[in-house]
């Protein structure tokens, strides 16, 4: 019995899918879609871990994937088809919106920020987990840098969120674009007025890259898929990812827009995880130990 399947099954065993049989209405055409077609479509980003990539095996993995079997078994349960056929998707991070938007896929199982701009195209679920944006430096990295962006004193001026230059000038940063990230760090130089170089990366690959080249001081992106690429490539010492949480982003599934029957499935069979005993066993195997304080806040996140 694969993983997944133990999980749906101690899900089940607990009660977690209880309830879950729902009013039909008119905006059910997703779920009637899967239904005749007997198949739900998962997208997902590929080299997104600890989200969501393609394990060694060539299967999709990681923790967004296996938060998604847990709705694919409510999505089973709810129209009594146990056999319902699971077809995935690899996406690029760049076509992701577009192809959920047009239905190309029925639920996107990378974990990524709602914004404003995305939910005129998209809905989202709750959060699945909570993120944030990070930053990676060299090893030898300067303790001046290192300290202004671990949020203490510059010797040479005050701190990033208070200053007209706070040690971050002069610098050359790289972030992947088109992300909400970029658009932090870039909302962050023009609100300061420093003199940074920024550029612009299609991966975290690359973005590393140039970090270890020196041909980029250091690379911000969700802290999370920093740490995981570290870790996956055996570069501790040679980079370092800094403690520091710049920004909490909570990161949700995303669908069709206006699919009101399918969301609340999806809902619900979330908030059944996050505050089942089985979440911790599922968080602690792609983040490490689940403290008191991040249980408390998966637990807010679920819907009563």
């Amino acid at each position: 019995m694969s993983k997944f399947r133990k999980l749906g099954a101690g899900l089940l065993g607990i009660g977690l899918l209880a309830g879950l049989i729902l009013p039909q209405s008119a905006s059910a055409q997703t779920l009637e879609r899967i239904k005749k077609a007997d198949t739900i479509k998962l997208g997902f980003i590929d080299r997104a871990a600890p989200y969501s990539y393609l394990g060694a095996d060539g299967k999709p993995s990681g923790y967004a994937i296996e938060v998604c079997q847990v709705v694919v078994d409510a999505i089973k349960f709810k129209l009594a088809q146990p056999a319902l056929k699971v077809s995935y998707v690899a996406l690029k991070a760049e076509d992701a919106e577009e192809t959920v938007s047009q239905g190309g896929v029925d639920l996107l199982c990378t974990a990524t920020v709602e914004t404003l701009k995305r939910r005129e195209r998209m809905s989202y679920s709750i959060p699945v987990v909570s993120g944030g944006i990070g930053v990676l430096l060299r090893g030898d990295a300067a303790q001046s840098l290192r300290d202004v962006l671990s949020g203490k004193p510059a010797r040479s001026g005050p701190v990033w969120r208070g200053t007209t230059n706070g040690g971050l000038s002069n610098h050359t940063y790289a972030v992947r674009g088109g992300t909400v990230t970029e658009a932090w760090v870039r909302e962050q130089t023009r609100r300061l007025g420093v003199t940074v170089n920024a550029i612009t990366v299609d991966d975290y690959g690359k973005g590393i890259e140039l970090v270890r080249a020196r041909q980029a001081d250091a690379f911000f992106g969700e802290r999370a898929l920093l740490k995981d690429y570290v870790q996956r490539n055996k570069l501790s010492g040679e980079v370092l990812v800094l403690e520091r949480r710049f920004a909490a982003e909570p990161l949700a599934l995303a669908m069709g827009r206006n699919e009101d029957d399918l969301r609340l499935l999806v809902d619900g069979a979330l908030s059944r995880l996050l505050k089942s005993p089985d979440f911790a066993t599922l968080y602690e195997r792609h983040f490490g130990p689940l403290d008191e304080a991040s249980r408390l806040i998966y637990t807010g996140f679920a819907l009563p």
